[in-house]
């Protein structure tokens, strides 16, 4: 398999997962993140206080989500690397 037909395998399935997790977002209209977005992206704050503080928040935010199950696979399937997605971190997923 050639480089550009494995590139273009990873480009058309990373499009299908996103696809699905939009999707999702759709159905439900609103998700918790969408009022707090920065939250999920702890590795922003310079402090590890504040860092561990948004962890505990976005994880409690995450439980309540109605669709933590299309973040989870989005996030391990796209291999994110940054920010908390369906309640984990990058070590956890």
């Amino acid at each position: 398999m050639s480089p550009l037909s494995t590139n273009l395998d990873y480009m058309s399935h990373h499009r299908h997962t996103y696809s699905h997790l939009q999707a999702e977002i759709d159905r439900v209209k609103h998700t918790p993140c969408m009022d707090c977005p920065e939250v999920f992206f702890p590795e922003d704050f310079p402090d590890k206080h504040t860092r561990e503080y948004a962890i505990k928040l976005a994880r409690k935010l995450c439980d309540s989500c109605p669709i933590k199950d299309a973040c989870f696979t989005y996030a391990t399937e796209q291999d994110e690397r940054y920010g908390v997605w369906a309640g984990t971190i990058p070590a956890e997923r």
